[in-house]
């Protein structure tokens, strides 16, 4: 038996007047107030509602009484009214929690999967909730299972003999249907909103005996309510009264004829007394409309949402110097984020003040993120990056307190990893890290091999419990620390639970991560943020808002209108039949809703757009078509007032305005320092001051021919090259390990009594080559072995390191007298510069030096790329001037350069030759020479040779590359 029961329609003019309509049909009394919920679409709204309620109690000087009873009433969301009836219910019967109800769906889909049901897809981790979404939906729509089946299936089975397509939806809707009816088997004694809806229905004693209902249904709304929901307030016992309140904009967009016709069959139109409010002005920017239709000028056109807020912000300032309450203005936007981390800085930068309920993701809390390095750690399988991210962590310590490992000790850690070609796996983990990192290491992986799911989830909480780094209570972050960290924490204790009740089966690590993300991506704070000054809200909220002044930001095309989310299963055309709203309900809905908010503010409205998303062009929302359509009038932007706006922070930074009004702080001291010194000084283009003389190594003397700052950063500061991780050999490594293969073979060449390399030899040399060559590569990690292999020995392809280099001593034909490698060259020599004869101190070592039989010097260096370029190149003139010096006198004779070259193994020709080696060797002296007294007058700009090499430079961190392209150049 239905009670009997009031049903009204209470219809708005207006925002302003849907805000009254609300306020008069709460109930004075305290008993029955107690006895009543309103329906809000969000907790942000429902915080609006009430400063709404209040201020409209002042205002109609309501009784004390009254007015308290109205304020106190219970303001709830869908969600919140079903949690409230379920704490009603006599039984109070145990909730299901989200993670309850993922894991018994889990185990449903494996019920299924068993008894025949095979999904016509991998049950990934992301689809079971996908899957719990599309129950629920069906559900809120007011259909069984059965219906699900019956209506999707009666659609497919006709085509499916014919349609692969069709087949494989049929076979999904089998198994998504025995995997329901298993899950609506399993719940046990607990219950979630279904089974609230159903005891809700039976129960003996009243919950509720009135109920405002402010939101529109699903079809014209995201947050409105669906058939099931409004099922049940027709039939709920007790309930004696329910008032549906909403616009007439609204209404007439199809609200009105879904509520006689199906929703509410019967209910009774009214429209309660309220003031005609006067249309608010729409200002527009000034500067447009001489050249540009009413249609194009109303919006404020902004780079991207930052600039949005900085323009708003400046003409909130400005009025507030006049004298306006900035308290009495609002922001509103469709998608909070990023507003509200926006807000943070540049309502900070204007010294503005703001408020808000903010709606921020608890997934870009850093403990969340800390939490999340933990799954990343064991799904990478410990590799270096993922290892370096968990020990770079602000959030955890690693060994103990007097030996906890610092930045400094990660660095190194990262270096040692580089150098081993570390690519991940607990055992080579053992032989390189320290003990700290593999126990940390360990304990992980032990957490993911755990048998079971409950076990699992403690080892990684007895992980954060004993790495945790909690931080300061003094600290300006504590309090939201803690609160992210409780949730989280809260989050895998309440998962922990789920497993341990209804299905404690062993998870993959990817199942357990993806769960603990899921329900941290879909969990939002709801902190309030100050007490006065702007309003941010978000859609949802902004009609129950009573403000002065409005502007609507952020109206391009993919947040306004909000966009739906579709189904991942199936096509519209299938879901139609079970309820699912069209498209067109929720955009013409969306229309409506829009027009009202310019409706809202009693004084003033204006709306944003911005041309930039994350560098890319976006559109203007199709919804500022329809503002001609709400006939307000229109107010232009005086721009004397929108320059009367205090500079916001960094614009004062930026212009260097000394009189800005920064205050004291950190921007003050910046903007004086700033101004107290010029970038005119040549410490800033790359001079240092004068260094004394040293010994120079000839490479090094190179590297700064290659850029002058290459060398400052690598040999004057000595900063470690950024270098990425490779799994093989670095060119340096590989460089190394050519040069060791080499001078062992011509160790054991000229040991045996054999000289130069001949046509008659050769074989024999190639012979030795390849037996030296592979007692060094058996002594590589394995990884390494084949590509050295093939380059050193060749292959059907390309000729071998070996072949080349002896391919041009061939073409010679002279006697070797003695071959001297890895030979050192150091002390001082004398070298002819541009003011002449000059001793320098050197350090260097050439590869090989062949002294022959007719008096001449063949010198030869390895180059495992290509040979360098003649203007940058030193090291074989330098080594051509050394070796005369130092050989003098060597068995008995004087010695000259006869033939220098660059054994190059990326060149298409086996030797690359020095021209001319006289005039090279002085050319090169020269290059010295003005190298070395540039060093010692501490000259080290950006400067490289070839800008092209800046792509590879190892210490892009560091470098000024502002000026680079424009110097050098002139």
């Amino acid at each position: 038996m239905i009670d009997p029961r009031t049903t009204r329609l209470v219809r708005a003019a207006g925002l302003r007047a849907f805000q009254r309509a609300i306020f008069d049909c709460l109930p004075s009394d305290p008993a029955a107030a107690a006895m009543c919920a309103v329906l809000v679409p969000s907790r942000s709204a429902a915080d609006e509602l009430r400063r709404s309620l209040i201020r409209l109690a002042v205002e109609q000087g309501t009784s004390r009484a009254a007015a308290q009873a109205k304020a106190d009433v219970l303001l709830v969301t869908r969600d919140e009214f079903y949690e409230a009836l379920r704490t009603r219910l006599p039984e109070r019967p145990e909730a299901l929690s989200p993670f309850d109800r993922e894991v018994l769906l889990r185990r449903a889909a494996r019920t299924a999967h068993v008894a025949g049901a095979v999904p016509p897809f991998n049950l990934r981790p992301g689809l079971i909730r996908e899957i719990l979404a599309l129950y629920d939906e069906l559900r809120r729509h007011h259909r069984t299972v059965a219906d699900f089946e019956r209506l999707i299936a009666g659609t497919l089975e006709p085509v499916a003999d014919t349609d692969r397509g069709a087949a494989r939806l049929l076979d999904q809707t089998r198994f998504l249907a025995a995997t329901f009816e298993a899950f609506e088997q399993t719940t046990g004694t607990a219950i979630d909103e279904h089974r609230v809806r159903a005891m809700a229905l039976v129960s003996a004693s009243p919950l509720f005996r009135k109920v405002v209902v402010t939101v529109a249904d699903q079809a014209a709304d995201a947050h409105g309510l669906w058939t099931a929901d409004f099922d049940l307030l027709t039939r709920m016992p007790g309930l004696a009264s329910i008032d549906v309140v909403a616009t007439d904009a609204l209404l007439d967009a199809g609200y009105h004829q879904r509520l006689h016709d199906s929703l509410l069959p019967g209910i009774e139109d009214t429209r309660l007394p309220a003031p005609a409010a006067p249309l608010p002005v729409l200002l527009v920017p000034d500067a447009d409309v001489k050249s540009a239709s009413y249609a194009e000028a109303r919006p404020f056109v902004c780079r991207d949402r930052e600039e949005e807020l900085a323009e708003f912000a400046r003409l909130a300032g400005a009025a507030r110097l006049r004298g306006a309450d900035v308290s009495r203005m609002a922001i509103v936007f469709q998608r909070p984020l990023p507003y509200l981390y926006l807000a943070r800085q540049v309502f900070a930068d204007a010294r503005l003040p703001y408020q808000a309920l903010d709606s921020l993701p608890l997934a870009a809390e850093p403990f969340a993120a800390a939490v999340d390095l933990l799954f990343s750690s064991i799904a990478a399988g410990f590799t270096r990056a993922a290892l370096l991210e968990l020990l770079r962590s602000p959030h955890f310590t690693f060994g103990e307190d007097a030996q906890a490992m610092t930045s400094a000790d990660v660095h190194a850690l990262d270096r040692r990893l580089v150098k081993e070609k570390y690519l991940g796996g607990l055992e080579r983990l053992r032989a390189i890290a320290p003990a700290s990192v593999v126990s940390a290491a360990e304990a992980l992986q032990a957490a993911a091999d755990a048998p079971t799911a409950p076990e699992q989830i403690d080892g990684i909480l007895n992980f954060i419990a004993a790495h945790e780094r909690v931080p300061d209570p003094r600290d300006a972050w504590y309090e939201r620390h803690m609160r992210a960290r409780g949730a989280v924490l809260s989050a895998l204790a309440m998962l922990r639970r789920a497993h341990a009740q209804q299905d404690p089966e062993r998870l993959s690590i990817s199942e357990l991560s993806g769960a603990v993300r899921r329900w941290i991506d879909g969990q939002t704070f709801s902190p309030r943020t100050g007490d006065t000054g702007v309003l941010l809200l978000d859609a949802s909220a902004a009609p129950y808002a009573d403000v002065d002044e409005l502007r609507l930001v952020g109206l391009v095309e993919s947040d306004w209108p909000e966009r739906r989310a579709r189904s991942i299963f199936y096509p519209h055309s299938l879901l139609a039949p079970l309820g699912w709203p069209n498209d067109q309900d929720r955009l013409s809905a969306s229309r409506t809703r829009f027009q009202d908010l310019l409706r809202l503010p009693r004084r003033r409205v204006s709306l944003s757009t911005f041309t930039l998303e994350d560098d890319a062009i976006v559109s203007a929302s199709p919804l500022l078509e329809d503002v001609g359509a709400v006939g307000l009038p229109i107010e232009r932007l005086v721009l004397a007032d929108a320059a009367a706006g205090p500079l916001l922070v960094h614009e004062a930074l930026m212009r260097s305005a000394a009189s800005a009004p920064l205050g004291d702080g950190p921007a003050r001291d910046w903007l004086s320092l700033r101004l107290a010194r010029t970038f005119d000084a040549p410490r800033f283009r790359g001079m240092t001051g004068p260094r004394g003389p040293a010994v120079y190594a000839v490479s090094k003397v190179e590297r700064y021919l290659e850029c002058p700052f290459k060398y400052f950063a690598a040999h004057v500061l000595r900063l470690p090259e950024e270098r990425d991780e490779e799994a093989w050999m670095t060119p340096q490594e590989r460089g190394h390990f050519v040069h060791e293969v080499f001078e062992e073979f011509f160790s054991e060449w000229q040991g045996s009594g054999r000289g130069a390399i001949t046509t008659t030899n050769v074989g024999e040399a190639l012979a030795l080559f390849d037996q030296v060559a592979l007692r060094r590569l058996d002594a590589l990690p394995e990884g390494d072995r084949a590509l050295e292999r093939t380059l050193l020995l060749g292959s059907a392809a390309a000729a071998g390191f070996g072949e080349r280099a002896f391919a041009f001593e061939i073409e010679d034909d002279i006697p070797v007298v003695e071959r001297l490698l890895e030979f050192e060259l150091e002390g001082r020599f004398t070298f002819t510069g541009p003011d002449g004869p000059r001793e320098i101190a050197l350090r260097s070592k050439s590869d090989r030096i062949d002294m022959l039989a007719d008096g001449t010097l063949r010198i030869v260096d390895y180059k495992i790329g290509r040979a360098p370029e003649k203007k940058r190149s030193l090291q074989l003139p330098v080594y051509g001037a050394c070796a005369t010096q130092a050989l003098d006198g060597r068995h008995g004779q004087r010695w000259t350069v006869g033939r220098a070259g660059y054994i190059a193994f990326r060149e298409k020709t086996p030797f690359v030759e020095m021209q001319n080696p006289a005039k090279s060797i002085a050319e090169g002296e020269v290059r010295l020479v003005e190298a070395i007294d540039a060093i010692e007058r501490g000259a080290f700009p950006v400067r490289p040779d070839e800008p092209f090499l800046c792509n590879w430079c190892p210490y892009p961190g560091v470098c000024r590359k502002d000026y680079v392209g424009d110097e050098f150049e002139s």
